[in-house]
């Protein structure tokens, strides 16, 4: 035989107890949809050769479309991470670049002198890599952030006049046609010819962020 609840005070804390798990259920629901967001973010995470010994960077590939910068060196990939580049309106401009201008700690002269800490400048208009916040998505004002650590140890890799290329598609790095040299070939590229050598126009645009 079942009891049942027909005091007024019973009743209430019948429905504080049912309250109280559906809020503990919702609280539930929301720390693993956070969960879900923050691994989103973070499943393209820094990688780096392990099969052999790294050499000098010569050239960093980002593409604008996987919001991924790749690092080669004369024999291929050596480091990868993700990337936040500009939001809409202020669009990183696709070309190929040089880093012409390294700052360990520099400050913008555009944006309320917002820290750009390891920047390295590849226009005079504004454009550069630098250490910032990645919130998985393009959200700066047309630089290339890159997570903190890595900036770091890319900074201190380079050398002034290493190749950047800016790709709207999803970029790779092969054997080209001259004298056995890789090249950067690209789907949706600025440009290119049959040999995967590549066409463009460098771009210029505000950035600084």
């Amino acid at each position: 035989m079942t009891s049942r609840c027909v005091n007024p005070k019973c009743r209430q804390k019948r429905q504080r107890l049912a309250y109280l798990a559906v809020a503990g259920l919702a609280v539930l629901i929301a720390a693993g949809d956070d969960a879900g967001a923050r691994s989103g973010r973070s499943e393209r995470p820094i990688e780096s050769i392990q099969s052999r010994r790294a050499g000098e960077p010569i050239m960093a590939i980002v593409s604008l479309r996987s919001q991924r910068i790749t690092v080669y060196d004369a024999k291929g990939w050596i480091l990868r991470a993700p990337v936040s580049s500009g939001t809409k309106g202020r669009e990183t401009p696709a070309g190929i670049f040089s880093v012409i201008q390294k700052v360990e700690e520099h400050y913008s002269n555009l944006y309320d002198d917002a820290f750009m800490p390891h920047m390295q400048r590849i226009t005079w208009s504004g454009i550069a890599l630098h250490g910032g916040v990645l919130p998985g998505r393009p959200a700066s004002h047309g630089c290339i952030r890159l997570p903190f650590d890595f900036a770091a140890q890319l900074f201190g890799a380079t050398a002034k006049g290493m190749r950047v290329i800016v790709a709207p598609g999803d970029a790779g790095y092969g054997a080209g046609a001259h004298g056995g040299k890789p090249e950067a070939q690209s789907r949706g590229a600025i440009g290119g010819r049959r040999d995967g050598a590549w066409l463009g126009q460098v771009g210029g645009g505000k950035g600084a962020g």
